[in-house]
């Protein structure tokens, strides 16, 4: 198998964090590889489209499973990020498209301050009145 490290992305601004984060660590263009089926989202990460993402993929010289599962996730939307390097500087590249990510997830004070019961609950029963004590005489529900 090729020197070759692949991740499948579901966000186009992720994916160009990436992009970026690698070209940042010293990556040649000629070495990262962007794979998008849609055309809107090839334009946001400054490449085209790839109609041919078989034939792409098969130029990587990655296994026919692992081959099916990228082009599945390309054809609902994915974008792939390949990187081929020498052996030397693929745990760099495989460690900065796993971490490229990290840093979306909102904190949680910003997810619940969307609603302002979750952070005042104890547990998730404060905040739903279904799972309200229960008396034990079932006719009242």
């Amino acid at each position: 198998m090729a020197n070759t490290v692949v991740r499948l992305f579901r966000d186009p601004l992720v994916a160009a964090r990436a992009a970026e984060e690698l070209k940042s660590q010293g990556f040649k263009a000629e070495e990262i590889g962007i794979l998008v089926h849609d055309g809107e989202k090839a334009k946001k990460l400054g490449t085209k489209a790839t109609k041919e993402i078989v034939a792409a993929l098969t130029k990587l010289d990655l296994p026919e499973d692992t081959i099916r599962y990228y082009e599945f996730g390309a054809s609902v939307g994915g974008i792939l990020i390949s990187v081929q390097a020498d052996e030397a500087r693929l745990p760099q590249a495989r460690e900065i498209l796993r971490g490229t990510d990290l840093g979306a997830a909102p904190a949680r004070e910003e997810m619940w301050a969307s609603s302002p019961a979750f952070p005042a609950a104890g547990r998730m029963t404060a905040t739903d009145p279904i799972d309200a004590k229960m008396t034990g005489d079932f006719r009242k529900y």
